[in-house]
């Protein structure tokens, strides 16, 4: 019996992916010790503190369904940070949800209209792409190579049109690490609401940066902005992230949440309250921090030393270096001869055939290693 697909995924393609899971095992099967410096999450473990607290919380009961909008106590915390950053966000203004996956496609199913547009800045997270299709809507992509990886106004406006239904941005970003400040943001928030299309802000990584401090959209009429915890402290397993926006957003957002996510779990969203009532979250997320800054810099010297044009990243964990040929040919080379598996940049959006992205969170030692081999393999 053969089944078709429905038609709507008929163009998602989990192709690259599965190709790098591959030649990765190739590579493990010729005897290679593989670094895997393509893995998107800290490495890290949950802090005790945390594991602690949700393991009191499911003693205390918190083992049940809560409210679609998330426990109180956790939405009261998340709008505090808010407001600290100049933002009018109360807890009315928060839907916590499982992932911030679950709140992109929650974005992505109340706000892209069948057969519209939606503008995703090249390069960024490779899923927005998938959501786009999905929601059947042809996809613009924003390139940003020319201007450092920032998308400015003028840019914008080039592409603009009443057909945009979405538009998603991701900063900091992945793959390029690359930042961008409240003025910047506002001004493409301002263009989106002059053409009535909403901004979904991605801004996942925002508590991890170095030189310079990320902006939030946070409070925008037409702007819902995605986070979570799995970054910030370590907890991609649990799902715990959230969405921000005015009331009427996430009213729309809910019709979709409460058949899909439900709620993120009960025992997790109670220990990620507590941490945060006794500011202890900032204590563990500037730990992280610290080392990721001190990786960044050591890989970042090796990758110039090695001759790759790069810009250097302002927070998450990301290299996206160009390389003087094909990427992808370069990667798969890297993996199968010096065991360093990497990520070709042609999942993140088009013009990307050149780029590549490097996850520096792994341990030094491991880094060390992997920055070797590639010297070995580029000296050649």
């Amino acid at each position: 019996m053969k089944v078709e697909e429905a038609g709507r995924i008929s163009e998602i393609s989990t192709s690259t992916i599965r190709r790098m899971f591959e030649i990765v095992e190739t590579a493990r099967k010729k005897g290679l010790d593989v670094i895997n410096l393509s893995i998107g999450e800290p490495d890290f473990d949950t802090h005790p503190l945390i594991v602690e607290k949700a393991s009191e919380a499911m003693k205390n009961g918190y083992t049940h369904y809560t409210s679609n909008f998330g426990i109180e106590e956790l939405r009261i915390e998340i709008a505090k940070r808010y407001e600290e950053r100049g933002r009018n966000i109360g807890p009315e203004n928060i839907m916590v949800t499982a992932g911030a996956c679950e709140a992109l496609i929650n974005a992505s199913l109340a706000f892209i209209e069948r057969g519209s547009k939606v503008l995703i800045p090249s390069p960024s997270f490779l899923a927005y792409y998938t959501y786009a299709k999905l929601c059947e809507a042809s996809v613009i992509n924003l390139n940003t190579h020319e201007n450092d990886f920032l998308v400015d106004a003028d840019m914008l406006n080039e592409v603009m049109s009443k057909d945009v239904s979405v538009i998603f941005l991701n900063y900091p970003n992945n793959p390029t690490g690359i930042v961008m400040d409240d003025s910047e943001l506002k001004a493409i928030a301002e263009i989106a609401a002059d053409y009535n299309a909403v901004v979904v802000s991605d801004e996942v990584y925002d508590a991890i940066y170095y030189d310079k401090e990320p902006g939030t959209l946070a409070g925008f009429e037409n702007v819902v902005v995605i986070n979570a915890f799995s970054k910030s402290l370590a907890m991609t397993g649990w799902r715990i992230g959230f969405a921000v926006g005015s009331e009427e957003l996430l009213e729309k957002m809910l019709r979709i949440h409460q058949i899909n996510g439900v709620c993120a779990p009960a025992f997790a969203q109670k220990a990620v309250a507590d941490v945060m009532v006794e500011g202890k979250d900032r204590e563990i997320t500037k730990e992280m921090v610290e080392e990721f800054r001190r990786r960044r810099d050591y890989v970042y010297t090796r990758l110039k030393d090695m001759g790759f044009d790069i810009v250097k990243p302002e927070g998450a964990f990301y290299f996206f270096p160009a390389y003087n040929g094909n990427a992808a040919e370069f990667v798969e080379k890297l993996i199968l001869e010096k065991g360093v598996a990497l990520t070709p940049g042609m999942p993140f959006g088009e013009n990307n055939e050149r780029f590549f992205r490097i996850s520096y969170a792994t341990s030094m030692e491991k880094l060390e290693e992997a920055m070797d081999r590639m010297e070995e393999f580029v000296a050649g």
